[in-house]
Order: structure tokens, then C-alpha cells, then sequence
């Protein structure tokens, strides 16, 4: 068993069909054979059964002449050897018979029934019997018939156990062939080679196989990719604060900058900023691992978004944007961690406040849908987002084309981090172009 496990696949699957196909060989051989011996014993059964009752009539009437069977064997002293029957008596003793030392044999009467009856005046006299099937087949024309179909046989056998073997080696290579490629694709992905595919010659499983293969080595590839541009895009959103908070604190111990209270806020500022730069990479981490938490309850959204007002109205007036609620008045509750929303709305009003021009307006609006859901859109109107805008808006550090990018826009992980609390609630989230310009984020949630 080692030995065998220590065999190829291919190797493998070779010996089993090899063996199946010698196997299925032999035992068809060997019922043909035998399926052929009996069709053969029965067709010289049925032709000494012909011959029988030409020589049924020839011994009754020799019978009826002589009245006796004696010297009934003199008739065929000549052919005695030969003769395709035996005939006994009517006690059952042998009287002729191709082989001389069975004469005078008693015959059982269990045989006899198998016999053609010699009847004289209503009175059996003798039977006809066949000889044994040992002795049916002694003619050479019989014996060469046998030889003949037992090596037609024999070479059938070797001739579609060959085509078997040959159209299983064929089989192994197409079956085999896709599997080494496969194979062979794995182990250079194994290595780093994210780029390696296979071809898809066929629809069927293996087919399958290999177009799974290459889809999950595409995605492998654009992971290794956004996992680097993320590790590139972390470095460069610390570096600057980090920087930042290096440089002041060199210059305030070696007396280049005066302990003041601003350069104190200045730094931070920025110490904050890394630290919320951190808090978000580690819940976009939590998401990822399916490990974010949602603690879900009765969310009221009207009163909600009235306490958002609150907090962040003052500050888009001062800054000459308007901040439009549309509520209806029936608006049901949801099913959702209330501190989630806030956190999700939040941060896409601060992604409309950045690309709002002064004199803008930002618009919140719900609406009831189909199925239990609510509908909660957050309209700007700033510049358009273009269809790259919109396929990766919510991708991490992404940055928009330069009609939505300002030098105050934070380090892109806003959006990212609402659209994974969003489907950790089961929701959808999605940007697209307002009819009357701008850009809007809707996402849904469930009623409670």
C-alpha cells in the first residue's frame, strides 16, 4: 500500500482503469465462452435428435423384422466409433455404443427419459439415447469450429482490452493534463506569483474548476494590491502627523519654539488625529474579521437626525451651508445600534461638507420602502461624482478626482467605515449623482 501511495495520480488512475478493463476482459471472455459452449451443445443436442428419429424408424422396423435386437450391432460394426447416438434395450443394458466397454452397461432410468423411445406394436423396445457431451465434440469439424470462436475470442478480447487501455490514457491525459496546470498555477501563487492563471479549455467541471481558480487567484491579486496601497496610504496619513508632532516637540526642547498654549493645540491636534486615524483603521479591521459590534435596538430616526442638527448645525452655518431636514411624518422606527447610525450619518454629512461650496445647502431625507426597509439619503450640492467616483467611493483611502478633493478632506477612511456599519445592520449603501447636481449617499435599514 506505500508503494502504491507513493505512485502519481496519474499513475494511479492509469493501473485502476488497466485493471478494471483486463478484469471486465477476462470475465467477458469467460462468459462468452461458456455462453457459446451451450449454444453449441444445444444446437448438437437438437441435430442428434434429428438424426435420432431417422434412426428410430431404421431400428423399429429392424426390430420388427428380426423380432430381437441380436445382431442389431453387426449393422454398425463399421461406424461403431462414430456413431452420434447408443442404444439400450428395454431393461436398459447398452447394446451399441461409440465407446465398446460401455456395452452391457445398465443405464439409470432418470437418463433414459432423455432418450427417443424405439416403440414395435404399442411396446417399447429400446431407446436411443445421445452420447455423452464429451464425446459430441471428438469430430475434428467440431473441434476446429471451437478453436476457431474460443481464438476469435481470445483475440477480441486483447483487441478491446488495448482500445480500452489506449482510450483510458487519452482520457488520463485530458483529465490529468488540466490538473498539472493547476497544479502548477498554485504552487507559483503559493510563491508570490499572484498573477498566474490557468486556461479554461472546457465547460465541464474541470472547466469550472479552473475558471474558480482563476477567479479566486484574481481576487488574491487585488487584496495583495489594496493591501499594499493600504500599507502605503497608512504610512503616508501618519507620517504627516507624526512629522508634525515630532518637529514641534524637537523645537520646544531644543528652545526653537516657545511653550505657548497654541503650539500645545497645535500638537494636539495632531496627536488627535492620529489616534482617530488609528480608531478607524481598528473598526474597519473589526469588520473585516465579522467581529464589529452591533447592538441593536429601537432607533428613532426623527429624533436622531433632530439631535444631529443640533450638534453640527451651528458650525455648517458658520460656514454659509444650509442644512435642509425632510422627514415625513410617519416615519418608522428602525431595527439598529442608534450610536452606529449617528456615526454613519456623521460621517457622510462630513464627506457633503467637504465638497459643499459656501452658499450650498446639504439635504437629509427618508422614505418608507417595499419590504420593511427606510431609505436614508444625504444630498450635497457640490461638484458631480464621476463613474470612477462611484465604483470606489467607498474603498479605503480612495481619492476622488480633483473636481471632489480639498486640501482639508480627511485621510479617506469615512466612507469605508459607514458602509462596513451599514452592512454589518444587513443594510446597502450607495452614491450616486443627484438629478438637480451634486451627489447623494443613500443606505437602507430595517423597520423595527
Amino acid at each position: 500500500m506505500s508503494v502504491f501511495n507513493r505512485l502519481s495520480f496519474q499513475l494511479k488512475l492509469l493501473l485502476s482503469f488497466v485493471l478494471v478493463i483486463v478484469l471486465t476482459t477476462v470475465a467477458g471472455y469467460y462468459l462468452i465462452d461458456r455462453a457459446v459452449d451451450r449454444a453449441f451443445a444445444d444446437f448438437t443436442t437438437r441435430s442428434f435428435q434429428k438424426q435420432d428419429l431417422i434412426f428410430q424408424q431404421i431400428l423399429s422396423d429392424y426390430y420388427a423384422r428380426f423380432g430381437s435386437w441380436n445382431g442389431v450391432e453387426r449393422i454398425f460394426a463399421r461406424a461403431r466409433e462414430m456413431l452420434p447416438f447408443m442404444l439400450v434395450d428395454a431393461d436398459g443394458r447398452v447394446l451399441i455404443t461409440p465407446k465398446h466397454e460401455q456395452i452391457e452397461e445398465k443405464v439409470s432410468r432418470e437418463d433414459l427419459k432423455y432418450g427417443v423411445a424405439i416403440v414395435v406394436d404399442g411396446e417399447t423396445v429400446g431407446t436411443i439415447l445421445p452420447p455423452p457431451p464429451t464425446m459430441r465434440y471428438r469430430e475434428s469439424i467440431e473441434q476446429g469450429f471451437l478453436r476457431t470462436v474460443s481464438l476469435a475470442l481470445w483475440i477480441a478480447a486483447a483487441a478491446v482490452g488495448a482500445i480500452g487501455i489506449l482510450l483510458s490514457a487519452l482520457l488520463l491525459q485530458q483529465l490529468t493534463g488540466p490538473l498539472k496546470r493547476l497544479d502548477t498555477a498554485a504552487q507559483q501563487i503559493a510563491c508570490g506569483k499572484l498573477s498566474s492563471r490557468v486556461p479554461v479549455a472546457s465547460t465541464d467541471e474541470l472547466g469550472h474548476l479552473a475558471r474558480s481558480f482563476n477567479e479566486m487567484a484574481r481576487i488574491l491579486e487585488e487584496s495583495e494590491r489594496a493591501k499594499q496601497q493600504m500599507i502605503a496610504d497608512v504610512s503616508h496619513e501618519l507620517r504627516t502627523p507624526i512629522s508634525v508632532v515630532r518637529t514641534g516637540l524637537e523645537g520646544l526642547r531644543d528652545g526653537l519654539l516657545d511653550p505657548t498654549p497654541e503650539n500645545f493645540a497645535a500638537l494636539h491636534n495632531k496627536i488627535l488625529l492620529t489616534a482617530r486615524l488609528v480608531g478607524d483603521l481598528q473598526q474597519l479591521a473589526l469588520a473585516d474579521a465579522g467581529q464589529l459590534s452591533i447592538k441593536r435596538g429601537i432607533c428613532d430616526l426623527a429624533t436622531l437626525i433632530e439631535q444631529i442638527r443640533a450638534t453640527v448645525g451651528v458650525e455648517l452655518e458658520d460656514m454659509g451651508i444650509e442644512l435642509v431636514i425632510d422627514l415625513p411624518a410617519d416615519i418608522p422606527a428602525v431595527a439598529a445600534d442608534s450610536q452606529r447610525v449617528e456615526q454613519v450619518l456623521l460621517n457622510l454629512l462630513s464627506n457633503a461638507e467637504r465638497y459643499t461650496p459656501e452658499g450650498g445647502s446639504i439635504r437629509i431625507s427618508t422614505r418608507t420602502l417595499a419590504g420593511g426597509k427606510v431609505r436614508v439619503s444625504i444630498c450635497d450640492s457640490g461638484p458631480e461624482l464621476s463613474d470612477e467616483d462611484i465604483a470606489h467611493i467607498f474603498d479605503r483611502f480612495y481619492r476622488a478626482d480633483k473636481s471632489r478633493t480639498r486640501e482639508s478632506g480627511g485621510a479617506g477612511l469615512g466612507l469605508a467605515i459607514a458602509k462596513a456599519l451599514i452592512e454589518a445592520h444587513g443594510g446597502q449603501i450607495w452614491a450616486e449623482n443627484a438629478p438637480t447636481g451634486g451627489a447623494c449617499f443613500h443606505f437602507t435599514l430595517t423597520n423595527a
